[in-house]
């Protein structure tokens, strides 16, 4: 079946569909020209013409009323179609005020439809303004995206990469972060960074975190069962972390989806650890505090990521039923060059200590950075001075070769970035 998204291609003359049908998507006019028509007194009348850069048929998907008219091509299109699923997301986050104001031009137009002549320009249409099209280019980019997106979803092209997190005292290897990764056919390896915004914004990222919880539970176990027979400088009860979105906090059972991975897996609750930014649990303090109170019941760990860099106050996080604050990594890197930012680290450390959590140092990127860290007193780190997220199958042989001293002799940094730094034998 043809995702509803792709560009369709309709040749000069076809009628792409008729006043009075029921409207199931609006389109986006990559080229060509599009008539707008209406029947009646033996006749057509062309009530406005529509080129490339400009959409139409979006009125029957915003009021969920028959097509007030048809739609022919004047000459050979390539159209976008834009499903009423996709236009209802976006409609759904924007200001009630402009929603209001959409649905009462809407209703406006529809009465003044009838009364409507033809269309007094028989040219095409005037081109639209940059900012038009710039907007205009924007959405055609959206929808590509989104479009990619859902093949991903279908495909199997996403993956999970692990990067190792460390105990800072012993050097001891004490679990990974999961971290996902997609496999473009055209782009190659892609980081969530160019992808989860556009996925929040289309709605799509909860069947990712979905596909994350379920990729979580076939790669845990082999995680653990690694802990188990790796050497001394690996703890043996190991565990994973994974990020959630404020999205998933708020629009879906994320414990649920959690409860019936752990039941279906045997894996122990407290073998995991949600991760959530700090800037995501303030869009909704108390919804996030409700749905993170329910996981932590269940036996989860909870941790605020980013921690320094959003706008939480003392009085949120009393209420978050938090056990790991991860200190952002531009704090981390600039701490031994500004003592600023070592004092806010320091800062964060003694918070961490006094509310009874456990802090994990992000970005670490080079001994000094680990050792001074340790000295401070943070209980785990974590960053490329000890690995680089890397494919379940060298994670899994990073816990079995893994060297306590490694890092500290300064052997993590390897050549081979895209690999393991912690490949060091003992």
């Amino acid at each position: 079946m043809q995702d509803l998204s792709d560009p369709v291609t309709l040749p000069a003359g076809a009628v792409l569909f008729d006043e009075g049908a029921i409207g199931h998507c609006a389109y986006l006019i990559l080229s060509g020209r599009i008539a707008i028509f209406r029947r009646g007194d033996g006749g057509e009348t062309v009530l406005a013409r529509r080129g490339a850069g400009e959409i139409f048929g979006e009125m029957a998907i915003l009021d969920a009323l028959p097509r007030s008219a048809g739609a022919r091509a004047e000459a050979d299109c390539v159209l976008v179609p834009v499903g009423a699923a996709q236009i209802r997301q976006r409609l759904a986050g924007a200001d009630p005020i402009l929603r209001l104001c959409l649905e009462g031009l809407i209703a406006r137009f529809r009465e003044t439809l009838p009364r409507l002549g033809p269309a007094a320009a028989e040219g095409p249409p005037a081109p639209p303004s940059p900012s038009a099209r710039a907007d205009f280019d924007a959405t055609v980019a959206s929808l590509a995206q989104e479009r990619a997106l859902r093949r991903a979803l279908a495909g199997d092209e996403f993956a999970l990469f692990l990067q190792p997190i460390v105990r800072l005292a012993t050097g001891q290897l004490a679990g990974f972060e999961a971290l996902i990764r997609w496999h473009d056919p055209e782009r190659g390896l892609v980081s969530p960074a160019s992808f989860i915004p556009a996925a929040e914004a289309n709605g799509l990222i909860l069947a990712v975190t979905a596909w994350v919880i379920g990729a979580i539970g076939r790669i845990v176990p082999r995680v653990l069962e690694a802990g188990l027979r790796a050497p001394a400088s690996v703890e043996p009860s190991l565990f994973v972390s994974f990020n959630v979105t404020a999205q998933d906090l708020a629009r879906s059972d994320i414990c649920g989806l959690v409860d019936a991975m752990l039941r279906r897996t045997g894996i122990a609750p407290g073998a995991l650890k949600l991760e959530i930014t700090e800037s995501a649990l303030m869009q909704d303090p108390a919804g996030a505090a409700a749905a993170l109170a329910r996981c932590r019941a269940a036996g989860l760990g909870i941790a605020v990521d980013d921690f320094g860099t959003g706008y939480s106050s003392l009085s949120h996080l009393s209420t978050l039923p938090i056990t790991t604050l991860k200190v952002d990594r531009a704090f981390v890197r600039a701490m031994l060059a500004e003592p600023r930012d070592r004092r806010i680290v320091q800062t964060i450390l003694r918070l961490a200590d006094e509310i009874g959590v456990v802090a994990v140092a992000e970005g670490i990127e080079g001994r000094a950075e680990a050792e001074a860290l340790a000295a401070m007193g943070c209980a785990l780190g974590q960053g490329y001075h000890f690995g680089r997220p890397m494919p379940e199958a060298d994670a899994l042989a990073a816990a079995a070769a893994w060297n306590a001293e490694a890092w500290r002799c300064g052997l993590s940094r390897g050549a081979d970035q895209d690999r393991t730094r912690v490949h060091a034998r003992a």
